[in-house]
């Protein structure tokens, strides 16, 4: 018989900076492992978690994650990316760790039905989600969230919790409906990403970039979170970030979905091989 604590664990794909991670914990969460292969993130993830085993992966009870979206993303405009598209490997790790929830980070695409209908293959009862972190934060960045569990009735809680009228922190939206989203200013052509975040100081002052700080503050890090890495890891590891106060809400509705489950038994929770 599993414990609500246990419940509560989770594994880390695509980990990064910790963003996602982050903001899970803050709701009351706890991760057990990170997968992550850029070396400057774990430097990060080392000095921010150094008791959480990095590329090993563990028994689990939930498997996060936000794979590379370049291949699905805006940002790259016209041009083909070299970034391959890893979601076959989330949902290998679902296969293999077989979780009782789990959630994925993207940008808005259609395929997300598709990775939605690949977790119906797999058992599981799961929901589109889309927010914006310009509900939390002082950036407009539209993600698209596929959460899913193994019960009906934990996914009814879950999509109840989200739905809370009583909350005016964020929303989230299931279905198909999109939003226009305001970008920031760029001096590119066909790009919108996290090497083009300027602000405009009005017409004496211009445009600048934004600093280090500014960049950690917006996706909701603690002031410093990235520093002891190279100026452009920085950029890159905050820009491919989950924003940690929209990680934080979906979480705080997680648990309240897993808080009134009756922990029915299942088989052993040992990863296969």
């Amino acid at each position: 018989m599993e414990t609500l604590n246990q419940y509560m664990e989770f594994g880390s794909l695509f980990s990064g900076a910790g963003g996602l991670d982050l903001g899970l914990e803050q709701a009351g969460l706890k991760a057990v492992f990170q997968i992550e292969n850029d070396k400057h993130c774990l430097t990060l993830l080392n000095r921010h978690w150094p008791d959480v085993p990095k590329n090993e992966v563990r028994p689990c009870m939930g498997i996060v994650g936000g794979d590379p979206c370049p291949i699905r993303s805006l940002a790259g405009g016209i041009h083909r990316t070299r970034s391959p598209d890893l979601s076959g490997y989330f949902l290998a790790m679902v296969y293999r760790c077989k979780p009782r929830w789990l959630l994925r980070e993207n940008v808005h695409h259609p395929d997300a039905a598709e990775f939605g209908g690949a977790l119906g293959l797999l058992g599981y009862q799961s929901i589109i989600i889309r927010m914006d972190s310009k509900a939390f934060t002082g950036q407009s960045r539209a993600r698209e969230f596929v959460a899913g569990f193994d019960q009906l009735e934990t996914l009814d809680r879950f999509v109840r919790a989200c739905h809370d009228n009583e909350s005016s922190e964020g929303f989230c939206q299931a279905g198909s409906n999109t939003e226009t989203p305001m970008l920031c200013l760029t001096t590119r052509r066909n790009r919108m990403d996290y090497r083009c975040n300027y602000v405009f100081e009005g017409p004496r002052r211009g445009i600048r970039v934004l600093s280090h700080i500014e960049r950690e503050l917006v996706q909701g890090f603690s002031p410093g979170h990235t520093d002891g890495i190279p100026g452009s890891a920085r950029q890159r590891a905050v820009g491919n970030a989950v924003t940690v106060s929209v990680a934080k809400w979906l979480g705080e509705r997680i648990v309240e979905a897993l808080s009134e489950q009756t922990f029915p038994p299942c088989a052993s929770k040992q990863p296969a091989r």
